[in-house]
């Protein structure tokens, strides 16, 4: 579960489901210990954080992380989404996760009657992205959090959710995780974004989850992590992108890996991101809706860069410069601060640093 990084760093050994651990001998007995499948999943799960002294410094994927004007297990940094933390549980632990060092919690019945109720009252407000952990991992939680969202907040029309519990886990769709989204089909549309890292967990095991899903209306899209020994090659990236198209994702983001503490050896340069996904959407492998958008998440919120958007360059620490206006933020979280990283730049709009990776 979330929240175990800590204890995976000192003590240097995983914390998996068994499925992952016979993904694992799956890979090796397929491929063999040399093979990128092994990798592929070896470095995700079993390769133990860095306990020296590390270069990437987060605790958090962004700073300014809770506002006073939210309650508890709210996060907001855009117009039209909030973000609803629902517990800290995991299948699987990733060894590079971005919540890995959150406290462990559970959203409680008065905390997810706070939620609903502050969501009815913001006219910003269309849409919900549920996270964690991992909320599929309890379908009696998010029926509750559903439940109190549908009777209370009109406006809330789209769910999201993040999960990697497909391929961490699938055993662990019932009839129950399934009727959740049968029960709200007709009040919500449902999206799930599905980190898969590498072609290898798309297993038939996943595949018949994800179509599980499809028949109960729910659009599956992609968000996708790049990682230095898992999937850091164009090769790898084209065949994991074709893959998740012939099982209807919509792509959408690779992630550079958050600098997270102890994560160093997972990150890539931005640079080197940049041109795997030049090479991969522009090479003619990959064609029409199999093509992502390659993202930084910075401590001031996701960043999709384009032409302009690197500004300087000092050492491992890159200026970002975003479309993000302060007056928006304070509008949105009225208690909202600067993170120490961010300044207005002349435009007015945000510039933020960020902690560049090594190749």
């Amino acid at each position: 579960m979330a929240g175990l990084l800590r204890v995976i760093t000192e003590t240097q050994k995983p914390r998996v489901h068994k499925y992952t651990q016979e993904l694992l001998e799956r890979a090796k007995k397929q491929h063999g210990e040399d093979s990128g499948a092994y990798r592929g999943i070896y470095n995700q799960y079993f390769r133990m954080p860095s306990t020296g002294p590390s270069f990437g410094n987060n605790t958090r994927h962004f700073d300014a992380l809770m506002s006073s004007d939210f309650p508890k297990g709210l996060e907001r940094l855009y117009r039209r989404v909030v973000v609803i933390d629902m517990l800290s549980a995991c299948a699987s632990e990733c060894v590079f996760c971005v919540r890995g060092l959150y406290d462990p919690h559970t959203l409680g019945t008065d905390q997810i009657g706070a939620i609903a109720d502050f969501l009815k009252r913001d006219e910003d407000l269309r849409e919900i992205l549920i996270t964690g952990g991992d909320p599929l991992i309890s379908p009696r939680k998010l029926n509750e959090l559903l439940s109190a969202v549908a009777t209370s907040a009109e406006n809330i029309i789209t769910v999201r959710m993040g999960t990697r519990l497909p391929v961490q886990n699938p055993g662990a769709f019932t009839a129950d995780t399934y009727r959740v989204f049968e029960e709200f089909a007709d009040r919500f549309q449902f999206e799930i974004g599905v980190q898969v890292n590498h072609p290898f967990e798309l297993q038939p095991e996943a595949v018949e989850v994800f179509g599980a899903l499809q028949q109960r209306g729910v659009r599956l899209y992609s968000q996708n992590v790049l990682l230095k020994g898992v999937n850091d090659a164009a090769e790898t990236l084209i065949e994991l992108y074709d893959r998740q198209r012939t099982l209807r994702f919509i792509p959408h983001y690779l992630f550079h890996a958050v600098p997270m503490v102890g994560t160093d050896e997972f990150r890539t340069t931005v640079a080197k991101g940049l041109r795997l996904a030049s090479e991969i959407s522009g090479s003619g492998y990959l064609s029409g809706l199999a093509k992502p958008m390659f993202t930084v998440m910075t401590d001031i919120g996701k960043v999709t860069p384009y032409e302009g958007s690197i500004v300087a360059k000092n050492g491992r620490k890159l200026t970002l410069r975003t479309s993000y206006r302060l007056e928006d933020r304070l509008r949105w979280s009225p208690s909202y601060r600067l993170p120490a990283t961010a300044t207005v730049n002349s435009a007015g709009t945000l510039d933020v640093l960020y902690n560049d990776g090594e190749d």
